[in-house]
């Protein structure tokens, strides 16, 4: 039996062949790789951003604006407000991981700088302030005082968004303290005017920390495993981080919204106890001053209504967020639901001096809550008066198409910016100019709307130009 010969031009040729597909292996895996990587600290980055703007949001409901006013000057120091702000700013840091500075900036007549107005760090004392104990305050272990001026040339979001909406860092954030990546919230008084923001600063290690603590363990994996193994592992892993990050997110959130409601809640029972107390006495009362008082009353039962509102609206989102509202599923047919809801606007509507016509198709049933399909047709409608003109016309449209319902709310008011329509259904998300409309809004209302639809099977939109109205559009899904 002959041997057979394999000539040289081939052998060399497989050999190629051999070298270029372990090539384009070793390549696919690199490349592979570093798609995850950049996609993962995209995520992650997002996570970190999302984390940080809550926690300035809820955290900002602590702090009243008529407190903030009275903090300008180092004098301000010893009184009794400005050490409960400290605490309560410590309070914050104590209980959140990973933040290391909490403090509050109010505008100055220059625009590109804020004055501090207090910081955790306000009161501690030199040994305190000495972090690295090498017996010299360092310029980033120094305080702020009530009344330093801080400049902000350098940073854009506290120019401008940081006092209209809750927001975060794009990036790291360099000044005299070091590398920090930052999330604020504007602080309101009692009318809805922005007087301050609040500052939530993780540092740039910790939050670098957050970004490496996967991709180390990524890029093990990436050199033991096989292409479509170590694909299908970082898919994995990915996910894993992303559950447990938002499950961190959820348990601060939980607890913060727990602090306010807390916080809230028993001030308001006395409130109402109190305001109650006063109706009975008033009407037993007779002469001058009565009248008045019955007016500052009505004041009082308003301005209770409105606390009342917010706690609720929050809680709701909290549920909204976890998933864990409860829905009552019946047989209902459609116009009564939109009756239901329209109910809650009336008043307003009088007000306002505004109309809404309707064009519902007769005979429409659904099966799903009708309660919660009520709140949100209000919810819409609300926001299309509110951002309506006085006396202008609110149009609402339902009907059937195909194998779901179509419901339309159509307004002529101030419309939705391109800017804004990306982020319109977010928590917290408020137009740019929604506080010269509606300066008390919360920025949840649309959020809620949207975890219910979703919730029924069903899917909500929104349509608009600025300054020509908007309409938003439910469907759902027909029984």
């Amino acid at each position: 039996m002959g041997i057979t010969h394999v000539p040289r031009p081939l052998a060399a040729l497989k050999s190629v062949r051999t070298w270029i597909v372990a090539a384009v292996t070793v390549g696919f895996l690199v490349a592979v790789g570093f798609f995850f990587f950049l996609q993962g600290r995209s995520v992650m980055h997002g996570f970190v951003r999302e984390r940080l703007t809550s926690v300035a949001a809820v955290a900002a409901f602590q702090f009243p604006g008529e407190d903030i006013e009275h903090i300008h000057t180092k004098d301000d120091m010893g009184s009794p407000l400005f050490k409960t702000l400290v605490q309560r700013m410590k309070k914050i840091r104590s209980d959140v991981s990973d933040i290391r500075y909490v403090y509050i900036l109010r505008r100055t007549e220059n625009p590109l700088e804020l004055e501090f107005v207090v910081d955790a760090d306000a009161l501690d004392s030199l040994e305190e302030t000495d972090i690295n104990r090498d017996g010299v305050i360092d310029p980033s272990e120094q305080q702020s005082f009530p009344g330093d001026r801080y400049d902000i040339s350098g940073i854009p979001i506290l120019q401008k968004d940081a006092f209209i909406r809750p927001t975060a860092d794009v990036g790291i954030t360099r000044d005299q303290w070091g590398e920090t990546f930052s999330g604020y919230a504007p602080i309101r008084d009692a009318s809805g005017r922005v007087v301050a923001v609040i500052g939530i600063d993780m540092t740039a290690q910790n939050y670098e920390g957050f970004l490496q603590a996967f991709f180390s363990t990524q890029a093990l994996f990436l050199f033991l495993l096989g292409a479509g193994v170590i694909a299908f592992y970082i898919l994995v892993m990915q996910w894993r981080t992303r559950a447990e990050e938002l499950e961190q997110l959820n348990e601060e959130r939980s607890w913060l919204m727990q602090l306010v409601l807390h916080q809230v809640g028993t001030p308001l029972t006395i409130f109402k106890w109190a305001v109650e107390s006063l109706e009975e006495i008033c009407q037993r009362a007779s002469g001058e001053g009565v009248a008045e008082a019955k007016e500052d009353m009505e004041l009082m039962k308003d301005g209770i209504s409105r606390l009342e509102h917010v706690t609720d609206v929050l809680l709701t989102a909290d549920r909204v967020q976890a998933g864990t509202f409860t829905v009552h599923k019946e047989r209902a047919f459609l116009q009564d639901v939109i009756a239901e809801g329209m109910k809650g606007v009336r008043a307003q509507l009088d007000r306002r001096h505004q109309t809404i016509t309707l064009h519902v198709e007769q005979g429409i049933e659904l099966k799903l809550d009708s309660k919660l399909l009520a709140g949100v047709i209000r919810e819409l409608l609300d926001n299309a008066m509110t951002y309506s003109p006085n006396g202008g016309n609110i149009t609402m449209n339902a009907e059937r198409r195909g194998k779901v319902v179509e419901i339309r709310v159509i307004d002529q008011g101030c419309g939705i910016s391109k800017e804004d329509l990306t982020r319109v259904f977010q928590r917290f998300a408020r137009g740019t100019h929604a506080g010269e409309y509606d300066p008390n809004g919360t920025g949840i209302g649309l959020y809620i709307a949207r975890g219910i639809i979703e919730r029924f099977g069903g899917e909500i939109h929104i349509r608009s130009t600025e300054g020509k109205g908007a309409t938003i559009v439910i469907t759902l899904p027909l029984p």
